[in-house]
C-alpha cells in the first residue's frame, strides 16, 4: 500500500491537461478514475486496456489509493472528488464504487451526513441512515431505479420485489443487506466495493458509529444493525 507520494509511481502527478493531450479529455478522465480505483500511477493507467471490464468483474481497489488532479478545470476535478460519479468510460458498477469511496470518513458531527436525507424530512441524528447512504450512492453513479426506504432489510425487500435480490456471488456495486429481507426495522445495509480472491469483501457502509465506514469482512460471520444480523443476501443494481 502506497500514499500518492510513493516513488514507486512516480507519474501519478500527471496534469490533467497533459492527459488531455496524449489522449483527449473523455479517455484522460477515465485513465486517472481507473488510477484511483487501482493504485497506479496515471501513466501506469495508459498502458491498461481501453476497453472497460465487463459488469462481472471483480474489483480490488485500494481504499488508501488517490491522484492529485492539478491544473485543470474545477468541473474536471469535481469529476473525482466528494463522491463525484466516474466518468461515463466507466462500468456503472464502476461508478458506485468511486462514488460509496468518495464519502469514507462523513460524519453526523457535522451533519455533513444530511445530503443523503435530502427529501426525506429526517436528520442524520435523529434516524438510522445507512439505507439512505446506499440509496444516495446508486442514485448518485446513474442508477435510474432506486429503493427509498430508510430500513436496511426494507433494501432487501425492495430487492425482492423487483428480482434483484440474491443470496450468493456479491459484485461491486451490490448492495449488502444485514438481516431477513422486510420492511421491519433492526437490519443493515452498506455497498459491496470489492470482492476478493479469498471470498472477503470490501464495503462502505453508512451510519457505522456514526459516520460513513469502509469495512473488510467474511460475508459468512460479517454482522450489522442493532440486532447484530448476518447477512442475507445481496441487491444487484438495475442496468448493471
Amino acid at each position: 500500500m502506497h500514499s500518492k507520494e510513493s516513488p514507486m509511481y512516480p507519474t501519478r502527478h500527471l496534469t490533467l491537461p497533459t492527459l488531455k493531450q496524449r489522449t483527449g479529455r473523455a479517455v484522460a478522465l477515465a485513465v486517472l478514475t481507473t488510477a484511483a480505483l487501482t493504485g497506479t500511477g496515471a501513466a501506469d493507467a495508459l498502458a491498461l486496456p481501453a476497453t472497460p471490464p465487463a459488469a462481472g468483474s471483480t474489483a480490488t481497489a485500494d481504499s488508501s489509493a488517490t491522484v492529485t488532479v492539478t491544473g485543470g478545470t474545477t468541473a474536471d476535478a469535481g469529476a473525482l472528488r466528494e463522491g463525484a460519479a466516474a466518468p461515463a468510460a466507466a462500468t456503472l458498477r464502476d461508478r458506485i464504487a468511486a462514488a460509496a469511496r468518495g464519502q469514507i470518513g462523513v460524519t453526523e458531527s457535522d451533519s455533513a451526513c444530511q445530503k443523503y436525507l435530502t427529501g426525506k424530512g429526517q436528520t442524520c441524528r435523529n434516524t438510522s441512515w445507512c439505507a439512505a447512504f446506499a440509496e444516495w450512492t446508486w442514485r448518485h453513479a446513474g442508477v435510474k431505479s432506486v429503493p427509498t426506504t430508510l430500513l436496511g432489510r426494507g433494501v432487501g425487500k425492495w430487492g425482492q420485489e423487483h428480482h434483484l435480490f440474491h443470496t450468493g456471488s456479491p459484485k461491486p456495486g451490490d448492495l449488502v443487506v444485514y438481516g431477513p429481507p422486510a420492511y421491519e426495522q433492526g437490519g443493515h445495509v452498506g455497498v459491496v466495493v470489492s470482492v476478493n480472491r479469498d471470498g472477503t469483501l470490501d464495503t462502505v457502509e453508512g451510519n457505522v458509529s456514526n459516520k460513513v465506514a469502509h469495512r473488510h469482512i467474511d460475508p459468512r460471520t460479517a454482522k450489522g444493525g442493532v440486532k447484530n444480523w448476518k447477512i442475507s443476501g445481496y441487491v444487484t443494481p438495475p442496468g448493471a
